[in-house]
């Protein structure tokens, strides 16, 4: 096959085009490939350094491929004050190809393209002043136009293997129509998820390449109330590098990435889970919320983990070749002494270098008998930061600081000369997947924060485990943070102790260190890929990945099937997350000491609503009441709030806060050092943490504090950070409303018969407004049907929709999501029925966004004003179909639909909405789960609900809230299980529900 690679650097051939890992990455991948007899392509930019790679490597230039070309720059207003809405970019894109070790090295240079030849990237400042900041952006457009226009080769099988989103985001979507190409893109470093771009510009260019049919706004949703606990989540993450804010006029780049490309590949286990859940993180809380969270778990058979490697020229040579005391001396070290090494380009927060120079100071001034040799590469190989140097000049002896980017002649006798190499990286921003294991190949002993990213190193087991590595601390997300810088001193001094003092300890481990980075070769992972694009260009999809999806709880996005076969292996992972409605659905009859289980696990995760959801089913008000009092507020005579929060699992309790973030403390970093490091300083957006104290330092778990300003939202929010690691994020309500969400079915139940709403109705919803609660509407009718009752209603929010379906924003009216049932499911489910029932009349409900109904002439007095009526049954199938509608003669609607349910089994969900009216719907699709994704949108859970229904199709509904509400003119079987009875529809049955629960006085 023809696989072409396209990348911003590449430089694994030379350093001149190297700025860190991504570049061997891409070249190995690359050589690997050609290896294997596939022609491969790179595509990546020139960097102004062309003349001087002619130098060394025959370059071709390749005259007749040149592109004249305009790219369009839509400059943000808000940041580019003085620029034109569109800044059209004339350029002349000229093409140049050299040919190394079976790869087409093809370099696009243009006046942009060539600048910044020294950084690559354009600095974090750069925008909204200087131009350089497209230049990854212009990248993306030539290479777009490069590739279409000369490197497609009709009937040749084409894979594009990008690499970092961040730098080919318009790729997938413009190449998802085109029949001859495969997109697959590579996540390398674990950018945030909620990074997004100009949405004017993006829309500008997809229009350009003739893919402007995409629907940006479901990638995305509904932006948040801006009191609510995910908005003031979103701000404090701000003041950290998990998380960036962005207004309404941008759209997110991974959810482009993750909707449209064949597969999104990653470069470790650990990466590929991490990226996919973020679990334990604090932004997990958040990334829950967005939907592209959803598309990463129901593409789950899209994730690929393709792994990384160690180069074959590191693994030919021998470590114990290394004259090591000759290499230490040389660099000024005593070689008596254990000698610890790092070695990344500078970037001091995320690889954590400024933590490391802080514990080497520390334990260098305590007199630790270790050398280290630290090589921070920076731009021009010049020193760039004087902190670090001043430490290096207090003790020359014992530390050597190099700046400049080493061949691997060097950096391989540094590596073999080392007893121990250390990185300490934070945020899972940084594996340094291929520098540790470098490290580790030549026997260098780990000391490293324990992550998800690296985790198949196996330095964070325990160190009597026979298969540990090394040494690990908990991760950080914090600048600067002094906590980690502790106690990775505590752990230089412990590795050192365990090299003089149990040396055969260390043997142990140096030699897993040893033998696992071994098998870490590129030929491994350039086959897991190869294989895996194989599967693609012959349209062998893999299989949805059932058993990886139960053991992460990722429960909403199994296939039905699986909640047969898997039925147990669910139970047991439903177990582990305190997850009751999944352990219930997949058959589980919880007894006391289950309900306990329950509890207990999703206590243990700070998961309170699953805990309150167990609590209120097991009939526990013991367990409800430790849910109710795990955190309170009162009010101080000085009208300051003090706070008490209880959970022994807590290691650390913060509120957010009202006030600037919090700074890193010194001044460890100049301006000009920050440039240099390429890390953007994260942007506050006015809120802040106030540290809660621990009440006694015998682990009880009481915390205590007292906000002098206000909290920041309507509610106390609070980050919890547990014991194993996990960070969670809880709400403190200080206004508790008795429910959070209020979810009513329209037809018959918040509707009068008429098709109105009683001013009664109004002041009570009115009513749960103003407690700081939401209201959302549930209806079968698909959101077409419903515009015109919402807009009577003056209702502006999330709508669930067609029976659980569709999610209809009607503050923008916008559909935000929809399912569809393919129409040969359809029709073969009207030929058993009618085989085993007789005939029936048929209807249809389009897709959007007509949503028309279309029934047969037998419907009689159940055919409504609008519906299209057709005497040929042929005509119901023109349109992709939402849902279909049956009606027998004789059968009662409930037998219809229990036979029909019976016939369809799961592959269909079959409902009963209206009287004499049958519903069959996608598989899986019913008003609980498509309340449950509303919720969450709206930060909201089972337990936040109260719900209103009157016909069987709310029975999911009604079982799924905390409580549910059935009028008293609703269907018997509704009634049964509701867990109280209103007046009917016709006596405002809602609103007297509402004006007790809601209304003050």
């Amino acid at each position: 096959m023809h696989i072409i690679a396209f990348s911003f650097e590449c430089g694994g051939f030379d350093l001149r085009l190297m700025r860190g890992g991504l570049s061997p990455l891409v070249w190995q991948l690359a050589r690997q490939y050609a290896a294997q007899g596939h022609r491969v392509s790179l595509v990546t930019p020139a960097h102004g350094h062309l003349e001087r790679l002619r130098a060394t490597y025959a370059v071709e230039d390749l005259p007749e491929r040149t592109l004249r070309h305009t790219v369009p720059l839509v400059p943000d207003p808000k940041t580019w004050t003085d620029r034109p809405a569109e800044i059209p970019l004339e350029l002349e894109t000229t093409a140049h190809v050299l040919r190394l070790d079976g790869v087409d090295v093809h370099l696009l240079s243009d006046t942009h393209l060539d600048l910044l030849p020294d950084r690559l990237y354009p600095p974090p400042g750069a925008e909204g002043h200087d131009l350089a900041h497209f230049k990854p952006l212009v990248f993306q457009v030539a290479g777009l136009r490069y590739i279409r226009e000369h490197l497609r080769t009709p009937g040749e099988p084409t894979v594009v293997h990008a690499f970092e989103p961040g730098y080919h985001y318009l790729l997938p979507p413009v190449f998802a129509g085109d029949p001859l190409l495969r997109t697959v893109s590579t996540v390398a470093a674990n950018a945030p998820i909620g990074l997004k771009v100009y949405r004017p510009q993006v829309e500008r260019l997809l229009g350009l390449f003739g893919a402007d049919g995409i629907d940006l706004d479901a990638l995305d949703g509904p932006l948040p109330a801006e009191d609510s606990a995910r908005a003031v989540m979103g701000r404090a993450l701000a003041g950290t590098r998990l998380h960036v804010e962005y207004g309404p006029d941008h759209v997110g780049l991974f959810p482009l990435v993750a909707a449209h490309a064949d597969l999104v590949d990653f470069v470790s286990p650990g990466q590929r889970a991490y990226f996919s859940t973020f679990r334990d993180a604090p932004v997990e809380a958040l990334f829950e919320t967005l939907p592209v969270s959803r598309v990463l778990r129901a593409r789950a058979d899209r994730l690929l983990t393709g792994g990384c490697g160690v180069t074959d020229s590191w693994l030919d040579r021998d470590p114990a070749a290394v004259d090591r005391e000759r290499i230490r001396t040389g660099l000024g070290l005593d070689p008596r002494r254990p000698v610890f090494y790092h070695a990344a380009r500078y970037a001091v927060h995320h690889k954590g270098q400024f933590e490391l120079m802080r514990a080497v100071e520390a334990v260098l001034d305590g007199g630790l008998e270790a050398s280290f040799l630290i090589r921070c590469a920076a731009p021009g190989g010049t020193p760039a930061n004087a902190y670090f140097r001043s430490v290096a000049e207090r003790h020359p002896d014992r530390l050597r600081l190099s700046w400049d980017f080493a061949d691997e002649d060097t950096l391989f006798q540094e590596a073999a000369s080392a007893d121990f190499c250390v990185f300490p990286s934070k945020f899972e921003l940084d594996g340094f997947l291929i520098a540790q294991a470098e490290a580790m190949a030549c026997g260098a002993v780990p000391v490293a924060t324990d992550q998800q990213v690296t985790a198949h190193f196996r330095h964070g087991l325990p160190l009597d485990d026979p298969r540990a590595t090394g040494f690990s601390v908990p991760g950080s997300f914090r600048d600067d943070d002094p906590e980690l810088a502790r106690r990775l001193a505590d752990l230089l001094r412990t590795a050192a102790a365990v090299h003089t003092e149990r040396p055969d300890t260390y043997a142990r481990l140096s030699a897993n260190s040893r033998a696992l980075a071994r098998g870490f070769t590129w030929a491994r992972a350039a086959a897991t890929r190869l294989d895996a694009f194989t599967g693609l260009v012959h349209d062998r999809p893999p299989a949805f990945p059932v058993g990886e999806a139960v053991a992460a709880g990722w429960f909403d996005v199994l296939p039905a099937s699986a909640w047969r076969d898997a039925a147990e292996e669910i139970r047991a992972s439903a177990l582990t997350h305190g997850d009751l409605d999944a352990f219930e659905r997949a058959g589980g009859v919880p007894d006391r000491q289950t309900y306990e289980r329950l509890f207990e696990a999703a206590w243990e995760r700070a998961d309170f609503a699953r805990c309150l959801r167990t609590a209120v089913a097991a009939d526990r008000p013991a367990l409800a009441a430790r849910v109710h009092r795990r955190g309170e507020a009162r009010r101080t005579p000085d009208g300051r709030l003090h706070v008490t929060y209880r959970h022994a699992g807590a290691s650390a309790v913060e509120i957010v806060r009202e006030g600037a973030p919090e700074t890193a403390r010194g001044t460890l970093e100049t301006p000009a050092e920050t440039l240099a490091s390429d890390e953007p300083a994260p942007v506050g957006d006015g809120a802040a943490f106030l540290a809660l104290s621990p009440g006694a330092p015998d682990g009880s778990g009481v915390f205590t504090g007292t906000l002098d300003g206000p909290p920041l939202g309507r509610d106390l929010v609070a980050m919890v950070t547990l014991a194993s690691g996990r960070v969670a994020w809880d709400t403190l309500p200080l206004h508790r409303p008795p429910f959070r969400l209020v979810a009513t079915d329209l037809d018959g139940t918040l509707l009068r018969d008429d098709q109105t709403v009683s001013e009664r109705t109004r002041r009570a919803l009115a009513a749960v407004a103003d407690a700081g609660a939401h209201h959302v509407v549930v209806t079968g009718r698909p959101a077409a049907a419903c515009t015109g009752v919402l807009d009577a209603l003056g209702y502006r929010g999330l709508a669930v929709c067609g029976q659980g379906a569709q999610l209809y924003d009607a503050g923008s009216g916008r559909l935000l999501s929809s399912s569809r049932l393919p129409r040969s499911t359809a029709r073969r489910i009207v030929a058993h029925v009618e085989e085993a029932l007789g005939p029936v009349e048929l209807g249809v409900v389009t897709a959007p966004p007509d949503s028309r109904f279309k029934v047969t002439e037998r419907f009689g007095d159940r055919i409504r004003h609008g519906w299209d009526v057709t005497a040929d049954r042929a005509r119901l199938w023109d349109d992709p179909v939402d849902k279909l509608i049956l009606h027998h003669p004789d059968l009662p609607e409930d037998e219809l639909a229990a036979a029909v349910q019976e016939l369809c089994g799961d592959r269909a969900t079959v409902v009963h909405s209206v009287r004499g009216m049958v519903e069959v719907l996608p598989p899986g699709t019913t008003k609980a789960v498509g309340i449950a994704r509303a919720a969450r949108l709206l930060g909201c859970t089972a337990a936040d609900t109260l719900a209103f229904g009157d016909m069987p199709n709310d029975i999911p509904l009604l079982t799924w809230a905390a409580h549910g509400v059935a009028v008293a003119n609703a269907h018997p079987s509704l009634l049964a299980v509701a867990d109280e009875i209103a007046p009917a529809n016709e006596s405002d049955g809602v609103a007297r529900v509402l004006e007790r629960l809601f209304t003050r006085d």
